[in-house]
């Protein structure tokens, strides 16, 4: 686990994570596109892609929030978030 900490960055692991998460919700009974979408495939498809989506725009959130790199592992992130935690006492 701790090499994907050292190597993934933060975005791509969001994304990842919101893939899976939207993707197997829906396959397991949302309904989130197949009201659009007849075939349950592509609709469970576009569910993991807006789930990739948003799960990336969390992470570029928390990135830019301690403006960090758009490559920052969640290492940096922890590192960065101490630094301004300890700047605020």
């Amino acid at each position: 686990m701790s090499f994907i900490r050292s190597t993934v960055p933060v975005t791509v692991l969001f994304a990842s994570i919101g893939f899976l998460c939207f993707g197997v919700i829906d396959m397991l009974g949302g309904r989130l596109f197949r009201q659009f979408v007849a075939d349950p495939r592509p609709a469970t498809f576009l569910s993991a892609l807006l789930g990739a989506a948003i799960g990336y725009g969390i992470g570029w959130f928390v990135v830019r929030k301690f403006g960090l790199p758009h490559s920052a592992t969640p290492y940096d992130v922890d590192a960065a978030a101490d630094r301004a935690k300890q700047g605020q006492q």
